[in-house]
């Protein structure tokens, strides 16, 4: 990540006032945003109403909040509940971006063409069918089709207003749940926040010890007075080695260890090895959804070989994003998380249960 993507994403989350530059441009940002959704609102933009129940997941911040693993645990949950779900992922970040036809995704190492959250979907989805396409309809029409889903949960889709969502899941970072609170380019705000009312549920996931926290939710009350919450907390499976599979408790990394990551707000990744008592003699931090080329990886190489590593440690998105290019890196370990719901379970229960009703 260059310093100066770096700078600015610091200055987004952070309390300091923005560029006083950057806020008349933040201002038409959201006013923009604003408009549409109320074009959408009136019927003068037309929404779509697919053959099948439609899950919203998205966020108002950009970066990594942990949307994906929150679709992964939705649609494990749905699928132990008889429903056939499928998937739908936008293929930001991936070749076929710009494609409009819509395809199936069948093996992980498509990542490189269909993009990294696409691959760590099909890879951690289980039983969900993972269609990747930025014509989302065309995708929830085929996986109809195709698998005769009943369910279909759209990934980082809460802007996404061509299609009229029953259920709108937001996800949020409990401890910097709106940055700065200005839209881009003076904040990491993707819309403004009285967009919260158009949310069903809020979804915390965070990396840390985080408790129900009641005037954070009364925050969100505020905006919109009918809203239920599910916390939740990422937490580190045991670690991959890439070249064998063969896996090692956190607890058992006994050596040096270096790092690299291309994912938004990619300290989380370095505090949740922090927190299992890893520490990184060197991290280099990529862009997101960065595509990785044979100079990265010898960058990587002399890290690891400048430090002796014993561990270069990097995530399951990044991995997956190109499994052979990856494989030029000696001793390459791959932190894989899991979602554990801490708060809320309850509600998420009626969530299905309203779905099974309709």
């Amino acid at each position: 990540m260059s310093k100066l993507r770096k700078k600015f994403e610091e200055l987004h989350f952070s309390k300091k006032e923005p560029l006083s530059l950057l806020k008349p441009l933040s201002t038409l940002y959201g006013s923009i945003m604003r408009l549409r959704r109320e074009m959408y609102n009136r019927n003068i933009l037309r929404r779509e109403r697919t053959g099948c129940l439609t899950i919203s997941v998205g966020n108002l911040t950009y970066g990594g909040t942990g949307k994906t693993p929150v679709v992964i645990n939705l649609a494990d949950m749905l699928s132990k509940r008889g429903f056939r779900i499928g998937i739908i992922h936008s293929g930001y970040g991936s070749s076929q971006h710009r494609k409009k036809r819509a395809r199936r995704v069948t093996d992980y190492k498509e990542g490189v063409e269909l993009g990294d959250e696409a691959a760590e979907l099909f890879v951690r989805g289980k039983d969900a069918l993972v269609y990747s396409c930025r014509n989302r309809i065309d995708a929830i029409e085929r996986a109809i089709q195709e698998g005769g889903v009943n369910v279909c949960i759209l990934d980082d889709a809460f802007q996404y207003l061509k299609i009229e969502a029953d259920i709108n899941i937001l996800v949020v970072d409990p401890l910097e749940p709106f940055g700065n609170e200005h839209c881009l380019p003076a904040g990491p705000m993707r819309e403004p926040k009285d967009a919260v009312k158009y949310a069903d549920l809020i979804w915390f996931v965070t990396h840390r010890e985080f408790k129900k926290d009641p005037s954070l939710e009364r925050e969100f009350l505020s905006i919109n007075n009918s809203l239920k919450f599910v916390y939740s907390r990422l937490r580190p499976d045991p670690i991959i080695h890439a070249s064998d599979g063969k896996t090692i408790e956190p607890s058992g990394i006994d050596g040096v260890v270096v790092t690299f990551a291309g994912i938004g707000r990619d300290h989380r990744f370095i505090e949740m090895l922090r927190a299992c008592n890893i520490k990184t003699s060197e991290h280099i931090s990529f862009s997101d959804h960065h595509r990785y080329t044979m100079k990265d990886i010898k960058l990587i190489n002399d890290m690891a070989k400048r430090h002796k590593a014993k561990y270069v440690i990097t995530t399951e998105k990044d991995y997956l994003r190109d499994t052979s290019v990856m494989a030029h890196i000696p001793n390459l370990y791959i932190l894989r998380v899991f979602l554990e719901i801490t708060d809320g379970n309850d509600e998420l229960e009626r969530l299905c249960g309203s779905l099974a009703q309709d």
